[in-house]
């Protein structure tokens, strides 16, 4: 199988995740300092120190201290979930591609595997068939019902929740994906039949138990991608001269992009 991996992008994002968290722990630990100031401001109007007349003091004083306090707070968090995210997507090890990507080898040049070098995240695009991919990297219990991840509550979610990945909606992420992919590679063509692209959703923890209830497109585990993969191929294959057009526009756009060969 090949790769196109644009790893520009996953640098930039990577460094962009880790100026993110910084500047989130900042925020937050200014926001501590701020709950801290009216007894310090206090201590400076009992010492005479002028600082504690100064405008801004008296603000802090009379209450401003609780706005700043939980104004960092919310900021904080929010850059904090913000650079995590792009810290657990594009900088640990293994990335949803790398995880693709390993449990898709061994099928042979036929079959590529674009990662963040089209219009789209993830595709996947040979014999079987174009596929989004929406990862999610969750582990324990988890259930899909009416398209949505529902999973039973527990503490070490609540105590871990900035290093776990949220759940968010992948079903209707892979669909949106779907379409606009779908929509981007038949744009201008006439002759040749529409291209279909099928969105799906792939949890990559191993530790992952999954309950698929009712869900509008498939819903796989990482260890299942290869079989159902397979399985397409079998089924429901696309025909020769249109996958080779496919895989000719997606490769040139994936080089325009910078995106790497693996």
């Amino acid at each position: 199988m090949r790769n196109y991996v644009n790893t520009k992008y996953i640098t930039r994002r990577a460094t962009f995740g880790r100026r993110a968290s910084f500047v989130g722990l900042l925020i937050l630990m200014m926001g501590m300092l701020a709950s801290f100031s009216p007894g310090l401001i206090a201590g400076w109007v009992k010492s005479g120190n002028p600082l504690g007349t100064s405008a801004l003091a008296q603000w802090l004083l009379g209450g401003g201290w609780l706005i700043v306090s939980m104004v960092s707070l919310l900021i904080g968090f929010l850059l904090g979930q913000i650079g995590n995210h792009n810290i657990r997507r594009y900088q640990r090890s293994p990335r949803p591609d790398e995880s693709v990507a390993k449990a898709l080898k061994g099928f042979d040049d036929r079959n590529h595997l674009f990662a963040w070098s089209t219009p789209v995240d993830l595709v996947f695009a040979g014999p079987a068939g174009v596929y989004t991919l929406v990862t999610r990297d969750m582990d324990g219990n988890l259930s899909i019902i009416d398209d949505r991840v529902k999973q039973p509550f527990s503490w070490r979610r609540v105590i871990f929740a900035f290093g776990q990945e949220t759940p968010g909606m992948p079903i209707q992420e892979a669909t949106d994906m779907a379409q606009k992919l779908e929509v981007w590679l038949n744009e201008g063509e006439t002759s040749s039949p529409a291209v279909e692209v099928h969105p799906l959703v792939v949890f990559t923890h191993e530790k992952a138990d999954l309950d698929v209830q009712s869900a509008s497109v498939p819903v796989l585990h990482i260890k299942q991608l290869k079989q159902y993969l397979r399985n397409q191929l079998r089924s429901a294959g696309l025909p020769k001269d249109v996958m080779k057009a496919v895989l000719d526009k997606l490769t040139a756009e994936a080089e325009r992009r910078g995106a790497l060969s693996e």
